[in-house]
């Protein structure tokens, strides 16, 4: 008792220093949680490896055994699903943030509740009873801050893997199945607008880009027919109202 006696009346002399290395080491506990990005060697990891196939893109798959784990799996099921579009398969993976110095906040949050003591045994200053909610208050908004940091850092490592993803797309061969899909849709993109001689113009431009001499199913052939038909169909009724 003698010797916590003594403590106590140390932390009464001493407050003003006390108190302050206290919140000074709360704030050491929030700065070192604040800047703790649980992406960096992920984001490191993606961005290089969508340097080196977009430099590169014959050796792609050399280069995503570079990948994280998590990314090394969904490339190994993309390449056997067959699919030749990499966002069917690849998912972002959110990195859980620990929080890191979980001692250096233990320590300071008990010796700050030690001035509870301090007040029944040595001096009755209210203040030692109100910088307990000071203190804890000063914790939750450390805590709102590291939140709204931990999504800047989730919302950057989506950014950078979004990147990773639409560079392996654009090295990855698209099949033919999908070069009709995208004729497809190109057409019927057209249709949607003023269908005037320029119009017609780009969908010529289209089908040759696409390959027109390719060789196509019945099915393919038909879709391609019906967005062709419409387009000729709103080019016709366009023309038909134009003044002579």
């Amino acid at each position: 008792m003698y010797y916590l006696m003594k403590i106590f009346t140390l932390m009464d002399t001493y407050r003003i220093w006390v108190l302050g290395a206290l919140f000074g080491a709360l704030t050491l506990f929030a700065l070192i949680n604040w800047l703790r990005n649980p992406y960096v060697r992920q984001n490191k990891k993606l961005a290089a490896c969508t340097l080196n196939i977009r430099s590169y893109p014959a050796k792609t798959a050399l280069y995503m055994a570079a990948l994280p784990n998590e990314y090394r799996r969904q490339w190994r099921a993309f390449v056997n699903c067959g699919t030749d579009k990499p966002a069917l398969v690849f998912e972002f993976v959110p990195l859980k943030k620990r929080v890191t110095a979980l001692w250096l906040l233990i320590v300071t949050s008990v010796a700050t509740a030690a001035y509870i003591g301090v007040f029944a045994l040595v001096r009755q200053n209210f203040v030692y009873i109100i910088i307990q909610a000071v203190f804890w208050l000063t914790f939750t908004l450390f805590m709102i801050i590291d939140r709204a940091i931990s999504k800047k850092y989730t919302r950057r490592a989506k950014q950078i893997f979004a990147k990773f993803v639409s560079q392996l797309t654009a090295c990855t061969p698209k099949s033919h199945e999908t070069e009709i899909d995208d004729t497809v849709k190109a057409l019927t993109k057209l249709n949607k607008a003023e269908v005037t001689d320029a119009t017609v113009g780009k969908a010529s431009e289209i089908l040759q880009s696409k390959g027109l001499s390719e060789n196509r199913t019945v099915e393919e052939q038909r879709r391609i027919n019906l967005a062709l038909n419409g387009l000729l169909q709103a080019y016709a009724k366009n023309a038909q109202h134009k003044p002579v």
